[in-house]
């Protein structure tokens, strides 16, 4: 073989594996790029949020609900959250567009879950930690006036004449709202109720200056779906396989206390910052019968409740942003 040709053939073997290494690489960074997507607490976009958030909070059999102790009915609306203040001045009902992920292991300050905001930092590449910020609540409406407000919260009072055990009926759901696009955020919604106190069916005043720190009490929806994200954050961050539709539940730990210490997103579960959840009522997406929340004394008896995204839920990865959510809870008395 002449050295022209060995020279030109050597001149072709540089050019393929060239072509190979740049495949390669190529091949590489798509790998490490996924990856970016399999953490919790949207690690790798810290602007994913939930937009457009519609409350409704229902009553049947018996039981009235309110927003001031005053005024009674069988239905709350976000808007008459919103005007609550007139008639109930010490409101506190956090209204804002958009959620963030949060996360609470449903311990109680002063009255108010503890619920924290995860500071997510970039370690290395492909490698991220979290640091617990608490948070504070405030009356207020809409993003522009709930600065940095990652949660709602919001404040009922329950009217019944006779004690009662009170139940989530099959009416109630979290779920894209009517149109909009299913990015799966409804996974890892969570809703929570602080039961304050019960005090006569007429003390109306009394009955909002109630204020306990009961532990709170957690509704878990949906927990049988997953995206298919949801599934390969699962696998990748906490090594637990699950499927898209009919998963069994998964446990989670909810961040406890703050912290400045930075921790990995890999070790949350064996962080001692962390503690184990145990919901009071966990559903599937489709469930027909009434689940047993808690049970009430006779007269009135106020309940905050919290709405929020777990960061610790397997869902809540980057792909679940810009969701538009319905929040529906509809209560029954169950004896």
């Amino acid at each position: 073989m002449s050295k022209k040709v060995i020279a030109k053939k050597e001149q072709e073997d540089k050019k393929d594996n060239k072509k190979l290494l740049i495949l390669i690489l190529l091949l590489l960074f798509l790998c490490l790029s996924l990856g970016l997507y399999t953490y919790a607490w949207f690690s790798s976009n810290k602007n994913a949020l939930i937009d457009t958030i519609d409350i409704n909070v229902q009553t049947v059999t018996g039981l009235q609900v309110s927003e001031d102790a005053i005024n009674w009915d069988n239905d709350i609306t976000r808007e008459e959250l919103i005007n609550a203040y007139k008639t109930y001045p010490r409101a506190e009902n956090q209204l804002p567009d958009t959620l963030a992920g949060v996360s609470s292991a449903l311990g109680v300050t002063n009255g108010k879950l503890d619920i924290f905001y995860g500071l997510i930092s970039e370690e290395g590449y492909n490698k991220y930690s979290i640091q617990a910020v608490p948070q504070e609540e405030i009356n207020c409406v809409g993003d522009e006036e709930c600065v940095d407000k990652h949660y709602v919260a919001f404040d009922i009072f329950l009217l019944t004449t006779t004690p009662a055990d009170i139940g989530i009926t099959a009416e109630s759901f979290v779920r894209p709202q009517e149109g909009a696009q299913d990015k799966g955020s409804q996974n890892a919604a969570r809703v929570g109720f602080v039961v304050e106190g019960s005090v006569g069916p007429t003390a109306s005043l009394a009955a909002q200056n109630l204020k306990s720190n009961n532990k709170a009490l957690l509704w878990e929806p949906n927990y049988d779906r997953h995206t298919e994200f949801g599934v390969q954050a699962a696998k990748n961050v906490y090594g637990i396989t699950t499927t898209t539709s009919g998963a069994a539940r998964i446990p989670y730990k909810g961040i406890n206390q703050p912290f400045s210490e930075h921790v990995l997103l890999t070790e949350t579960r064996n962080s001692p910052y962390f503690t184990t959840v145990n919901p009071t009522v966990a559903t599937t997406e489709t469930f027909s019968n009434n689940q047993a929340l808690m049970r009430i004394p006779a007269g009135i008896t106020k309940v905050r409740i919290y709405l929020w995204l777990e960061g610790e839920d397997v869902d809540m990865e980057n792909n679940a942003a810009a969701s538009q959510l319905s929040f529906n809870i509809e209560l029954t008395m169950t004896n």
